[in-house]
């Protein structure tokens, strides 16, 4: 939902605030004309860990480039973008920003942000399919993916092994198998210990499941599934429950709002759960053996139809109203192409979309952060064409699916209802 300070910032009709295209040019951008310099603003949110690598490569770009001077802004998540929007409204906004996701189309359909493409941004190394992640339809190329990420399903092997349940071949199982697997897993462990996680509430795994039926998230910056198919995974969800291959209601809600160190799965008592590739590391340093990663299961038998994509961590995007946009450019193509850039920023932001990048720092990475490389390479030939960006009220879809999906876990609603529900409250936040 668009507030009213992200409205003011974007352009939105808001009593004595003027259009976005007519804010005055970021006065704190840019040298002096002809003096031969320039000035960047960079701003992202992060961690001390994001914060020290980001600092150590513009550093090493002052080596390779001393005619600009960067200055960073770092931020934190919960006040990031509060901040952007405030800069924005004063048309102050940073030259270079950390873009999120589900913001690209808040600041990108505004025309806040340059088409990096028309710009002349060098994508030609980038793996196929990933550079469409940060394309808007009307806009361009708004949004760079300072790294990749793609579903996955990750495994922890003592439990299975406490099961003497297999691990499953992934290129070949389907989501019945799943059932099947975690039934096995709960019923020959201990009271307390579950084949799977509740995937009602999960919005990744919604999304693979609704694009295995042939349809999106979102589609034309609408609701891209239907009552039906939102209702199947409702009655899949369900079933995780009733065979027992699950937690029950109340016992999967705790879970889900427990630390990760904390949850179920890192504490061995959970053998499978789902999430994003980029959270491999941290999934493998929280469960005492390790992970292992697996492909999701289809429908069909066939990973090429597990309905895949690559989705952007995080992205570079530049102000369409920054002083010096060439310098911007520039700086913004040492980030996602140059080797010596990666060899900093490693895999923290997510794998490098750009090949070559990726390729010079393999080399470098641990066991963990080389699982998340390897599978993004092992599904590269599998993956599906990328998704819409969320559109303005597509972020709520967390909510909404959370809530929706629990009401039905604990019996307020059918799954009917919860998937009818799921349609509706979306509908009604993109409109």
């Amino acid at each position: 939902m668009i507030n009213r300070r992200h409205a003011l910032a974007l352009g939105l009709d808001v009593p004595g605030v003027g259009a976005l295209s007519s804010c005055g040019p970021n006065a704190a951008g840019g040298g002096e004309e002809g003096s031969g310099s320039s000035a960047i603003r960079l701003a992202w949110w992060g961690n001390p860990t994001r914060d020290e690598m980001t600092e150590q490569v513009v550093d090493a770009y002052a080596e390779v480039e001393d005619s600009v001077t960067i200055s960073t802004e770092p931020g934190e998540w919960s006040g990031y973008w509060d901040k952007l929007a405030t800069q924005a409204a004063g048309g102050d906004l940073p030259d270079v920003i950390q873009m999120g996701e589900t913001y690209v189309a808040e600041y990108g359909g505004r025309g806040a942000l340059l088409d990096l493409a028309e710009a002349g941004l060098d994508t030609s190394d980038f793996a196929e399919g990933a550079v469409e992640v940060g394309e808007l339809e009307g806009e361009g190329l708004v949004a760079i993916n300072s790294g990749l990420n793609a579903a996955v399903f990750l495994i922890n092997p003592a439990v299975f092994e406490a099961a003497g349940v297999e691990i499953p071949d992934d290129t070949t199982w389907t989501w019945d198998d799943l059932i099947d697997i975690a039934t096995e897993i709960s019923d020959n462990t201990e009271d307390g210990v579950y084949g799977m996680t509740q995937m009602a509430t999960v919005q990744v795994l919604f999304q693979v499941w609704v694009r295995q039926m042939g349809h999106e998230l979102f589609k034309d910056g609408g609701v891209g599934f239907d009552a039906e198919a939102a209702t199947s995974l409702m009655e899949f969800a369900q079933r995780i429950e009733d065979t027992g291959a699950g937690p029950d209601a109340s016992t999967s809600v705790e879970d889900a709002a427990q630390s990760l160190d904390q949850s179920l799965f890192a504490t061995d008592r959970i053998g499978i759960t789902v999430a994003w590739s980029n959270q491999v590391v941290a999934h493998d340093a929280a469960v005492p053996g390790g992970v292992e990663v697996l492909r999701p299961p289809s429908m069909t038998g066939s990973a090429a139809d597990a309905g895949l994509w690559y989705m952007a961590s995080m992205y570079w995007s530049i102000s369409a109203t920054a002083q010096d946009p060439e310098a911007a450019l520039a700086f913004v193509d040492y980030l996602v192409n140059s080797p010596e850039a990666g060899k900093i920023l490693s895999v923290e932001r997510g794998v490098p979309g750009n090949l070559t990048v990726r390729e010079a720092i393999t080399a470098d990475l641990d066991e963990a952060n080389l699982m998340a490389v390897d599978y993004l390479e092992a599904i590269e030939d599998e993956l599906g064409p990328a998704p819409e960006i969320t559109p303005q009220g597509g972020g709520e879809f967390e909510d909404i699916l959370t809530r929706a999906g629990e009401d039905m876990l604990f019996g307020r609603i059918t799954p009917e209802g919860a998937g009818q529900r799921l349609v509706d409250d979306l509908d009604a936040a993109l409109s």
